[in-house]
């Protein structure tokens, strides 16, 4: 039987989702607002995953497009495309709606644990990710530079030889390269057991019934913590080999990989994925609720 915390740990969690719920009744305007950030992370993602995809294309071996694979590298494709100015006006908007809808999710009230907190951080990294990429929207709208190709492999460089310069740096940096394998393990989980779905309203959006769009969460959610484990892999060999050449960011990551034939199969996977997840949400934003972090 069930003890008093458990109980109480229960009721605690029933009474946050009901207030959670409340809120959404309480104000609809907000919650659909919000769902357009759904929208545009989703057109940064299909991008990205279309980046990735010319690796492959390119023939592997750090070949395909020489613009950087990364969503910041999405972004600055997004430049180029017939919408220019406009498309990018358009998913700065919708991603600042995403940040507002991640900072919402920190503040919902839930059960004090460590998953809950643990589950707040998370959201917050992700807020202050997204805030980073409708910035960059924001500034290659007004005409500014968002940064060439390769400027995140350049800053993960930088940094990796600045943290191996201190004591204690290699095993920093290792164990930096660990937390970014256990986050890809995560997203695995996360997509295997559809644990996402718990952020779903029940329903389908148009032709496309529930179940399918579960199936497009379950492959988007792998191929981003598969692409996790390959970022994470090179990192954990940048410590182990003590060489901070061997640190990648997404795009070093993905154009080393496709230097071998298994290499470039994962990364053309992967890439699929990411568009599948893309698609998964901007096809899902109109039944994704505001969920409390317990």
């Amino acid at each position: 039987m069930p003890g008093p915390t458990t109980r109480s740990s229960s009721g605690a969690a029933d009474a946050a989702s009901d207030a959670v719920a409340d809120l959404a009744r309480r104000h609809p305007e907000v919650v659909a607002a919000a769902r357009v950030g759904w929208v545009a992370k989703g057109v940064v993602y299909v991008v990205l995953g279309l980046l990735a995809a010319t690796l492959v294309v390119g023939g592997g071996g750090g070949g395909g497009s020489d613009q950087e694979v990364s969503q910041s590298g999405a972004i600055q494709e997004l430049a180029s495309t017939p919408l220019g100015t406009l498309g990018l006006w358009l998913v700065a908007i919708g991603l600042a709606l995403h940040v507002l809808w991640r900072l919402a999710s920190v503040a919902l009230p839930a059960e004090s644990s460590a998953k809950v907190w643990a589950t707040r951080a998370a959201y917050v990294v992700s807020a202050l990710t997204y805030a980073a990429l409708a910035w960059s929207a924001v500034t290659l709208a007004t005409g500014g530079s968002s940064g060439g190709s390769g400027d995140q492999e350049s800053q993960v460089d930088s940094v990796t030889r600045s943290v191996m310069e201190m004591t204690a740096g290699r095993w920093i940096v290792g164990l930096a390269g660990l937390a970014v394998l256990a986050v890809g393990a995560v997203f695995i989980h996360r997509g295997w057991t559809e644990s996402f779905a718990e952020e779903l309203e029940p329903g389908g959006v148009g032709p496309v019934d529930q179940r399918s769009l579960r199936r497009m969460g379950v492959v988007g959610w792998v191929a981003r913590g598969v692409m996790m484990l390959i970022v994470g892999w090179f990192v954990v060999q940048a410590a182990i080999q003590f060489s901070p050449d061997e640190a990648q960011g997404i795009d070093g990551a993905l154009r080393d990989a496709t230097s071998t034939w298994w290499g470039s199969l994962l990364v053309a996977v992967v890439a699929l994925g990411l568009v599948v997840y893309g698609a998964y949400c901007a096809l899902s934003a109109p039944r994704t609720r505001l969920t409390s972090p317990g």
